[in-house]
């Protein structure tokens, strides 16, 4: 067991001190992985010291948030280095609270929002309480010898600094060589920067007890959050089953007028469309946002009805089961309509970020759907919090290892060599992640001229944008560096395209036409 808080206070400081290294005017990149592994050895460091082995559940969530953590390394597409980033450090705050025990499989949705609560009130409070009587980490007497002693030391560096102050600056008046050396160490700490240096010293500060916090509750929490009997501990069941009836009655109906209509027009062909006085283009190339909208809300409704609705008999309990079973189900059908009115309009349009990521979700969502219908007729809705956080984790591991950008520049050519128009200034918006495929592409059988124009104008301008020339090794991203490096070795492919400058930015000129370049955001 341990003796003191001092490893605690010295990995806390490690990770904060990380922290303003790593992130501290820097683009992220390979920095969020290190953090995050460093984040993650540090707490199984201090559980192996305090004979506190990890539970083997979390080894697993570790190895899920390292998948996540990469995100930033792997891809230069924003969304996707968002995501990961968000999604590893609700994977992290799990981890934390549930590092003994491995809880984190049995907790349900309230179990999951407890234990975050509880570990960001343990952040805030737990370096400044003194050891519990009998707890087995540091001995309440040692608690306070070490904190007399932390006070003495900080008094006594106060009274030091302006006696040692008024006899440096005398002493540099009697010597010029001293004065000379007084004078280089006050460069090196560059005190024009001294209000930005205090303010980092203090964020690093706060994060320093910050991170005590969590890693003293991740390795010896006080207080454990156990799996509870009931979904919602706090709530019992208020609305009654006529009313909720009622409720998914109504809906259901709207959504079987809904589902018919789908069957007869969208699914039916274009026949049917056409009497109806549209064209199949005007049908279905829209609202596929929307339908994604309504399933999500009707995931919510039934999440709640299912947490406040009283069924106090079997055959109510079938019934409002299958209720929920009907709406799910229809559901399903709507999520097929959204998906395949998104299939249409990108066939048309083309493909575009925000439609890819809803091209990928809405197959997700079903999934889910699907899950929770099981879980609703097993009788295991408890579980739908594990399901959610697995579900949310999954999908943030699936949008980065799909490589979102090379995806749109793949399927965007695909559509040119089928007789599509082609956006080049799309292409251009496309993160480094897209060059690989843009240059394999550009000599892709069938591609007609005036598309392979376009992504070699496209390439020109890629290759003639500037970027940091040392840019810190925080920031290196392996789908940047790859990116450059063919755009180095492949640059006689667009030698025909040379990128001029004038007053409006940079542009290739293309038949006595200035094309200006579209670049995408690559050090932002």
């Amino acid at each position: 067991m341990p003796k003191s808080t001092t490893p605690y206070w010295i990995a806390a400081f490690v990770l904060g001190s990380g922290v303003d290294i790593l992130f501290w005017g820097k683009p992220v990149g390979i920095s969020f992985f290190i953090w995050s592994a460093l984040a993650l050895g540090s707490a199984m460091f201090l559980a192996f010291s305090a004979g506190n082995r990890p539970a083997r559940a979390n080894i697993l969530l570790g190895i899920i948030i390292l998948g996540l953590a990469v995100q930033p390394f792997l891809r230069a597409e924003p969304f996707s280095q968002a995501l990961g980033i968000l999604l590893a450090l609700l994977g992290l705050m799990i981890w934390a609270a549930t590092l003994r025990n491995g809880n984190w499989l049995h907790f349900t949705l309230w179990d999951y929002i407890r234990a975050v609560a509880v570990l960001i009130f343990a952040a805030l409070t737990r370096p400044f309480q003194q050891p519990n009587p009998g707890e087995n980490h540091p001995a309440s007497g040692q608690y306070a010898v070490h904190l007399q002693q932390g006070r003495a030391v900080l008094r006594g560096l106060l009274l030091a600094l302006p006696i040692v102050g008024l006899l440096a600056l005398l002493l540099a008046s009697a010597d010029l060589v001293f004065a000379q050396r007084i004078e280089s160490v006050l460069q090196a700490l560059r005190l024009d920067k001294l209000p930005e240096t205090l303010f980092r010293l203090f964020y690093v500060l706060v994060l320093t007890v910050v991170f005590c916090g969590v890693l003293l509750h991740a390795v010896l929490p006080r207080q454990e959050i156990r799996p509870s009997e009931r979904e919602t501990p706090f709530l019992s069941p208020f609305l009654g089953w006529t009313e909720s009836s009622i409720v998914l009655g109504s809906v259901n109906a709207l959504f079987a007028f809904f589902v018919i209509l789908q069957f007869r027009y969208l699914f039916g062909g274009q026949v049917n469309i056409h009497e109806a006085g549209f064209t199949y283009a005007e049908y279905a190339r829209r609202g596929f946002g929307e339908l994604v909208w309504v399933a999500l809300i009707s995931l919510g409704l039934v999440l709640t009805l299912h947490t406040i609705t009283r069924r106090e008999t079997p055959i109510r309990q079938r019934s409002f089961i299958l209720l929920n079973g009907l709406l799910i189900g229809m559901v399903l059908v709507i999520l097929a309509s959204a998906l395949q009115r998104l299939i249409l309009y990108e066939q048309a349009y083309g493909f575009t970020r925000l439609r890819t990521y809803t091209y990928l979700f809405i197959p997700w969502l079903g999934l889910l759907l699907l899950t929770i219908l099981g879980l609703l007729f097993s009788n295991q809705m408890r579980r739908v919090g594990l399901f959610l956080v697995i579900f949310g984790l999954g999908f943030g591991l699936l949008l980065g290892f799909w490589n979102v950008d090379s995806w749109i520049a793949r399927q965007n050519i695909q559509r040119a060599i089928n007789g599509q128009d082609l956006d080049g200034d799309y292409l251009q918006m496309l993160s480094a992640d897209a060059v690989p495929e843009l240059i394999r592409q550009v000599n892709q059988a069938g591609l007609p001229a005036s598309a392979r124009q376009e992504i070699l104008i496209g390439l020109a301008c890629r290759a003639a944008q500037s970027s940091p020339s040392n840019p810190p090794w925080q920031s290196f991203n392996l789908s940047q560096n790859r990116a450059d490096n063919l755009l180095g070795s492949h640059a006689g492919l667009w030698q025909k395209y040379p990128v001029e400058v004038d007053s409006y930015g940079s542009y290739v000129l293309v038949d006595g036409q200035h094309r200006y370049c579209g670049y995408a955001e690559r050090w932002d």
